[in-house]
């Protein structure tokens, strides 16, 4: 039912894209500004209590939902599954943004993909040739597809209903938005919430960077995640960076410019810079991956039947 579900959600997002912000995501973020600015008191412990209650506000109440849903008739239960994954994952959205970047690039608009760009990041891009622009927009889609699809992925397959769609981005939403703290001098704030969402990426970080690297050049990306991931500016990250651009065959990473000023970076994967055409690469992979991911569901599936 699971895998159904999660074809059925594809097929809904293909038919019928969500337009602009997800409504979703943009819930969870004002969900984790509102919880800041009640709780924030610039240090750890308000930090956890901030934490706690998220969670606790919003997935107790979708788990005794489920559960009512579930004593109603399973049927129900999966109804509600199947809408919070068209919600939830951006699968389909990352692939398309990848795609119309590569589209500028190749008909020689740079500038025009590097706004598409900007549009998705949320932040300005200010690299004027198409090489930077490649790069950064691999490590998007990578970064995007780990963190809008395959980490949600795992929770779903974990967790009864549809908690794990919720826990996993709810997380990694309140991890970004208090990491430097809501008010100036309260980065303390933030620390529960990046410690929890490390231990909930843990394993779906790791089972993305082998996903990339099956679905692509094994070696190279295994070496890639072995040895570079945690030189990347964000380690929690660098794993699936790393990975993503061995199992590609391109180096991603180098120096790029923002604010005016040349930024180093360290870099990642192996062989020629990324260029245009490894965004169409890039998308095969994204697509490969998925497709490992309904085998896994199948094969989940057919281990329940069993049992």
């Amino acid at each position: 039912m699971s895998l159904l579900a999660l074809l059925i959600a594809l097929l809904a997002q293909y038919a019928y894209p969500i337009a602009g912000r997800n409504p979703l995501l943009a819930f969870y973020g004002r969900l984790c500004v509102s919880t800041a600015k009640r709780l924030d008191a610039g240090d750890r412990n308000s930090g956890i209590l901030a934490g706690i209650a998220l969670l606790a506000v919003v997935l107790v109440p979708l788990a005794l939902v489920s559960a009512a849903l579930a004593a109603v008739h399973p049927f129900v239960l999966w109804i509600l599954d199947t809408v919070m994954l068209y919600g939830t994952l951006r699968f389909l959205a990352t692939t398309r943004s990848l795609a119309a970047i590569e589209s500028k690039l190749r008909a020689g608009e740079t500038a025009a993909a590097a706004n598409l760009l900007s549009e998705w990041q949320g932040v300005p891009i200010e690299a004027d040739d198409a090489s930077a622009v490649a790069r950064l927009a691999s490590e998007q889609a990578l970064r995007d597809a780990h963190h809008g699809t395959f980490g949600p992925l795992f929770w779903f397959l974990v967790l009864p209903g549809p908690l794990g769609l919720v826990l996993y981005p709810l997380a990694h939403r309140a991890a970004r938005s208090w990491e430097q703290g809501i008010e100036p001098g309260s980065q303390d704030f933030g620390w529960f919430a990046a410690r929890t969402f490390f231990v909930i990426d843990w394993i779906p970080q790791r089972l993305t960077a082998f996903a990339f690297a099956v679905v692509g050049n094994f070696e190279d990306a295994l070496v890639c995640a072995r040895s570079q991931a945690a030189q990347w500016i964000r380690p929690d990250e660098g794993l699936v960076l790393a990975s993503g651009a061995g199992a590609l065959g391109v180096r991603l990473g180098d120096p790029v410019p923002v604010a005016g000023t040349l930024v180093d970076r360290p870099p990642l994967g192996t062989g020629d810079v990324a260029r245009e055409e490894t965004l169409a690469s890039l998308e095969g992979l994204l697509w490969r991956a998925l497709v490992l991911w309904l085998v896994v569901f199948l094969l989940a599936a057919a281990i329940h039947g069993v049992g």
